[in-house]
């Protein structure tokens, strides 16, 4: 089987099946040897369930040769990040006692996913309830980077990315709440789509717990791939009315602003005082800045007027907080509130991360405190959203640092990262992914470059809600002039 096959856009490897060059029973063989070849260096794919994709797959094929069409997914293997329920499969979520959960039905968006083609035959890994900007848990071990395995690839959604930039897949569906498909993009060199909330159902995800019919606040479901084109495929599939809607509710995304990076109004926000970059990463910025002029974008440099990262992280970290803390035990969130006052009293000798105090009251709030914090969110995105009068993309840093090494050994609200010979608050990963989703807006996180020692680096896209074929159209234009995936060293 030709080694091409591991790093074939979905879109591509659907047309070949499609041209009878490649079979789906093919296409998985040939991810079975790749993974069993790949995956014991890096942990990427921690659950498999061959046996029923390959019947499956041999029913897709049979419906090719007889001119029958499942959707426009049709026979093509995907693994699906382990948050997700899988029928037949386990959805462990990186936490000991789900280790024996076995769904009896797909997510939501799985669904959707299956009835449009896909064949999902694994699983990929998370951290421990997909909390942390490391994929690692005491039931499947640590994922490591395909571009460094000293290196973390990142979170919630860090399996999910390593798979893609080793070839072990050309699709997966991530979630993001804390930067969870954006980072790990960044960190991987692929690419990434942060959804408009609400646009896809999270419905059978964790967390929340298994069960669950509400939809959580912030958080979304939202592809990852290696190409831009295969991120506008699958939103196109998973992106529906969810299933709190009314049966005659219909979702449709309006088409990009533009098709030509000359005809887009960009806005390149790369400093704030509140999280200030590794110096590694300015290179690569400035030669996107570079190229974007040179091809003939409309570029304005600088922060939004009257904009910091200030206004927006103290409200994000208040209802992250909630979030998290809604699964808490009355006197776990009593706890957490006199934690959240010694902090805000005290952090500053402490020495503790930026408004952490915001996110430990956040989870032990009452829930008019909750409603004043979600006004303040409204009221935040409807000044933003003014921008996009003037502007038809945002550019931003998806985080502070490339992918840093592995930091597993001190519990994560007392871990530093070093940046420019300073020790930084790990928290701070957060903070440019906060504004969009505090606002709830599309972002998508592309490949850009890479720094001198040959981390991935990604930008964040951010667009106004709703406009997600934007941002991904903005990734596709930045790949189609030369900032694209490339495979990791020492593997093709």
């Amino acid at each position: 089987m030709p080694t091409e096959w591991a790093y074939l856009s979905a879109t591509r490897l659907l047309a070949v099946m499609a041209a009878g060059q490649l079979t789906s029973r093919e296409l998985l063989e040939y991810y079975r040897q790749r993974i069993e070849q790949y995956n014991p260096q890096f942990n990427a794919v921690v659950a498999t369930a061959f046996d029923a994709a390959l019947r499956r797959a041999d029913q897709a094929d049979s419906a090719r040769r007889n001119g029958e069409s499942w959707g426009p997914l049709h026979g093509l293997p995907m693994t699906i990040k382990d948050t997700f329920e899988v029928q037949g499969m386990p959805c462990v979520a990186g936490a000991p006692a789900l280790a024996g959960h076995q769904p009896a039905n797909h997510a939501f968006a799985v669904q959707r996913l299956v009835d449009a083609g896909a064949i999902i035959f694994a699983k990929t890994n998370v951290p421990l309830y997909a909390g942390d900007i490391q994929s690692y848990n005491k039931v499947y071990g640590t994922t490591n980077n395909p571009w460094d395995n000293s290196r973390t690839p990142g979170g919630s959604s860090g399996g999910a990315a390593a798979a893609l930039a080793a070839g072990f897949t050309s699709l997966e569906l991530g979630s993001d709440i804390g930067g969870s498909i954006r980072t790990p993009a960044h960190f991987c060199g692929v690419f990434g789509h942060k959804t408009t909330y609400g646009i896809v159902s999270s419905r059978g995800h964790i967390p929340g717990p298994p069960g669950m019919l509400s939809e959580p606040d912030l958080a979304v479901p939202g592809p990852l791939a290696r190409s831009a084109e295969d991120l506008d495929l699958a939103l196109q599939v998973v992106a529906a009315s969810g299933p709190l809607m009314s049966e005659h509710w219909s979702l449709t995304l309006p088409p990009p602003r533009a098709t030509q990076l000359q005809d887009f109004r960009v806005l390149l926000w790369l400093d704030d005082p509140l999280c200030p970059l590794d110096e590694n990463l300015k290179p690569v910025y400035e030669r996107l800045h570079q190229q974007l002029q040179q091809l003939g974008a409309s570029v304005t440099l600088g922060a939004p007027d009257g904009v910091s990262l200030s206004r927006f992280f103290p409200t994000y970290m208040s209802l992250l907080g909630s979030v998290l803390g809604s699964g808490m035990k009355p006197g776990q969130r009593r706890m957490m509130r006199l934690m959240g006052g010694m902090a805000r009293r005290f952090g500053r000798w402490l020495k503790s991360g930026a408004y952490g105090d915001e996110f430990l009251l956040g989870m032990g709030q009452s829930h008019a405190d909750w409603v004043k914090r979600s006004e303040e969110r409204h009221r935040l995105s409807e000044s933003f959203s003014k921008l996009f009068d003037d502007y038809d993309v945002v550019l931003t840093p998806v985080a502070m640092t490339a992918a840093f090494r592995h930091l597993q050994d001190v519990p994560i609200q007392v871990r530093k990262l070093d940046v420019n010979g300073e020790r930084r608050n790990y928290s701070d990963m957060f903070m440019w992914i906060a504004p969009a989703t505090l606002m709830g807006l599309p972002a998508t996180s592309a490949p850009v470059g890479q720094t001198a020692a040959g981390l991935p680096v990604g930008i964040q896209i951010l667009g106004r809600r709703y406009d997600d074929r934007t941002t991904i159209e903005f990734a596709r234009l930045l790949e189609q002039a030369g900032m694209d995936f490339r495979a990791p060293p020492g593997l093709s």
